[in-house]
């Protein structure tokens, strides 16, 4: 998202107050915390506003924001180059993207159209309307979860007809601004916006789970600004790591994050 800077220092002050809500209020005891291991890092375009992160067989594909400076890519995960790049129009905010089947799916913030297209090669197919604002996407391989800055992740279809909402707590209490999502060995990881933490979410209660302290990667980052976020997870199910980074980072960092026992 783009902000003023007042708007900014009031979102900064809110953030502040769902860590408070996440780590000490409602009912029950908080979610444990756990820190990723960072394996390995590797180069990230530092131009690119990352809104939307995802891999499907050995590539990455990254939705990138900003009007006049929106795109679609594809890169290699050896070396972080671009292999692939999709603009879309000026008059586009690009947010989350997310797969299924051979058919990649990009929304968008305020225009309230989703772009399709061909997985291999990026060949851009039919759009779609929804209504409200798009900030994350991801699936699980059936249907689509999307967040909207909200404390609700939209399930939806492939024509993005609504199936259900879940409302995302921690002890009883709201958890808003979610933003980038990624759906993990049945759990949704969510980037809070302007929160240096991912949350681990059960997708059945919409409770969270676990909060993931991502405060390591930023020192290694060092952002150049407070607009730089964390905001991108990307899941490998066939090694079980996960591809961290933010918008207009240096870097992609290659973590280990350990699953809750079933």
């Amino acid at each position: 998202m783009e902000r003023s800077n007042s708007s900014c220092v009031a979102l900064s002050l809110l953030c502040v107050f769902i860590c408070l809500i996440v780590s000490c209020g409602g009912s029950g005891g908080p979610p444990p915390t756990i820190t990723p291991r960072i394996i390995e890092t590797i180069p990230h375009d530092s131009s690119a506003f990352t809104q939307g992160f995802f891999y499907d067989d050995g590539r990455l594909y990254e939705s990138d924001g900003l009007y006049g400076n929106s795109a679609l890519r594809m890169l290699n995960t050896l070396n972080g180059a671009e292999l692939m790049r999709v603009p879309l129009d000026s008059r586009f905010f690009a947010e989350g993207c997310a797969k299924i089947g051979k058919r990649l799916f990009q929304i968008t913030w305020r225009e309230q159209t989703a772009f399709t297209y061909s997985l291999a090669d990026l060949t851009p197919g039919s759009s779609i309307i929804y209504s409200g604002q798009g900030w994350g996407l991801t699936s699980d391989g059936q249907l689509l979860y999307m967040s909207d800055g909200s404390d609700t992740i939209t399930v939806r279809n492939e024509k993005f007809t609504i199936i259900r909402k879940i409302p995302v707590s921690s002890q009883g209490l709201p958890v808003k601004n979610l933003n980038e999502l990624e759906y993990a060995d049945g759990k949704i990881c969510a980037n809070v916006w302007y929160s240096d933490s991912i949350l681990e979410i059960n997708p059945k209660t919409g409770k969270v789970e676990r909060i993931i302290d991502c405060s390591d990667l930023i020192k290694q980052e060092q952002p150049a600004s407070s607009e730089c976020v964390l905001n991108g997870i990307a899941y490998n199910p066939d090694t079980g790591t996960f591809y961290l980074t933010g918008k207009k980072w240096k870097k992609i960092f290659v973590v280990e994050i350990p699953f809750t026992t079933k």
